[in-house]
């Protein structure tokens, strides 16, 4: 049994060297390592390699949803018979106050992409942003699409809908920013309140060039892409569109000319612990036409294309200052704007979307008008000038003054308050046009546009429970001032047509509950 066991022992051992001779005698493949994503810290939280790249990533987003209540006066077009004696015909069109939306919902969700490569002259940056959007209710404008009713897309209710634009997308190398940016004479830009406020908060095409100092100053030069910078997507005119009942006058158009320049815009800023400053100015072409649809001898204003091209423009001051012996993250932000001929600089965002997305002649307009105190409705917002019997496009003349100011009781708690003035004012031609009409043969009266002045004050508050996330709420009331219309028919005439006296001042309230959640 012994000698049995030996030799099972010693075959065993012997077998077990041979296997292990030849299994190091044959080829091994080692797995690949594992390629996990690398942190990039050189540009900040949130960035890492795109894998077998030395280029830097930032994906990030935003998700916000909104539920708005508003005051919902009647409104009346300002047509027909209350436009004076003998009127363009018709009964101007009223909308009761119940027919109106006075809620409305709004959401938006948002992608971004931050890609950073460093190169021997500097940081080449391409930034993206997209923006998804869907609004129902007349004061969702980043979405609800008007129901042109009775002509007037201001009146009435607003159909929901769906859209998606280019909110953003540049690329930076060298101190040159490229492709579709804020503009460079932007400065407050609506930083501290969900609502929109008067001055510039323009999304643009352009080309910039910074240089940076020392002491934190820098200064910037750029060329603008001009329709982003106009203030409406249609010119306002005191000329009858139809031309004149009873008359050789004929039907007129006006529009833009075509592009010729960008606005340039150039500013000068400073960036301090205590705060930051900048003045910024800009110049903005104004380009319009007037076209005939008829020759008519005699009368050249009408008869040909006269034209207006000249330049507009504007300039700000602006200044933020860091509080942090109030409360760590407390600002005040202060700005003054003024502008003649380049009323899109004052008027708010160009993304405010007034009646909607895709109407495609609202791109641009900002922040619409407050109507008259009983719902004369005469134009959505306010343009770079108004063509005039004169024979040529007469410049605005405008201002706004914005003060905001923020305040975190807790680390978690914020409240703010803002404020803005706004007014704008128009050549007396545009204002009262009859002498120029009835030199031409007019039967009728002819409205003029009207002066505007606006008061805005806004509060709210604001729950941060976690870095990224806000629930808050905010009240807006807008004060606005119209003068009374030229050739808008007297009190006693409207009152016997059954409709309400003009009233020159209106006010709007909005309250807003919102939740935001970015990453």
């Amino acid at each position: 049994m012994k000698v049995a066991k030996s030799l099972l022992l010693g075959t065993a051992t012997v077998l077990a060297t041979v296997a292990g001779a030849q299994a190091a005698d044959l080829p091994t493949r080692k797995a690949a390592p594992v390629q996990y994503v690398k942190i990039c810290d050189a540009y900040g939280a949130g960035f890492f390699y795109i894998p077998g790249t030395d280029t830097c990533l930032r994906v990030g987003g935003l998700v916000l949803a909104e539920v708005a209540v508003s005051n919902t006066p009647a409104r009346l077009n300002l047509a027909g018979v209350a436009l004076g004696i003998g009127g363009a015909g018709g009964a101007p069109g009223l909308i009761p106050g119940v027919s109106r939306d006075a809620v409305a919902w709004a959401a938006l969700g948002r992608v971004e992409l931050d890609a950073r490569t460093q190169s021997p002259w500097g940081t080449v940056r391409s930034f993206i942003r997209v923006d998804s959007y869907f609004g129902s209710g007349a004061v969702a404008n980043t979405g609800a699409l008007s129901n042109a009713v009775l002509g007037n897309p201001a009146l009435g209710t607003q159909a929901a809908r769906e859209s998606t634009v280019l909110n953003k997308a540049f690329i930076q190398f060298a101190g040159l920013t490229m492709g579709r940016i804020q503009s460079m004479f932007d400065f407050y830009a609506d930083a501290a309140t969900y609502s929109g406020l008067r001055g510039s908060n323009q999304t643009v095409n352009g080309l910039a060039y910074t240089a940076t100092f020392g002491g934190g100053f820098s200064a910037t030069l750029s060329i603008e892409d001009e329709v982003s910078h106009r203030a409406r997507g249609a010119i306002p005119t005191v000329i009858t569109p139809a031309g004149f009942v009873g008359t050789a006058v004929p039907p007129t158009v006006v529009q833009f000319l075509g592009t010729r320049m960008p606005d340039i815009v150039a500013n000068l800023r400073v960036d301090q612990p205590w705060g930051s400053a900048q003045i910024s100015g800009a110049l903005h072409r104004v380009g319009v036409g007037l076209y005939s649809g008829a020759a008519l001898v005699g009368i050249p204003l009408l008869s040909t294309l006269t034209k207006t091209d000249g330049l507009g423009f504007a300039v700000q001051g602006g200044v933020k200052f860091n509080l942090p012996m109030l409360a760590p993250g407390d600002n005040l932000w202060l700005q003054a704007t003024y502008a003649q001929g380049a009323a899109g600089y004052l008027t708010g965002s160009n993304f405010a979307f007034v009646n909607g997305v895709y109407s495609s002649t609202n791109y641009g307009v900002g922040i619409a008008r407050v109507s008259s105190g009983n719902g004369w409705q005469e134009g959505v917002t306010d343009g770079d000038c108004v063509y005039t019997y004169s024979g040529s496009c007469d410049k605005s003349k405008g201002f706004a003054v914005v003060g905001a100011f923020t305040h975190y009781w807790t680390p978690t708690v914020k409240s703010w308050l803002a404020a803005a003035y706004y007014q704008i004012n128009y050549s007396n031609a545009a204002l009262n046009p009859i002498p120029g009409a009835l030199a031409l043969g007019a039967t009728s009266f002819v409205s003029g546009v009207t002066n505007y002045k606006e008061f805005d004050l806004v509060g709210g508050i604001g729950w941060n429970p976690i870095r990224g996330f806000e629930i808050g709420a905010e009240v807006t009331w807008m004060h606005g001032i119209v003068s009374r219309p030229t050739g808008l028919a007297t009190d006693a005439a409207l009152i016997a047509a059954g409709l309400p006296a003009f009233k020159s001042q209106s006010d709007l309230v909005r309250g807003r509950l919102r939740m935001i959640r970015a990453f």
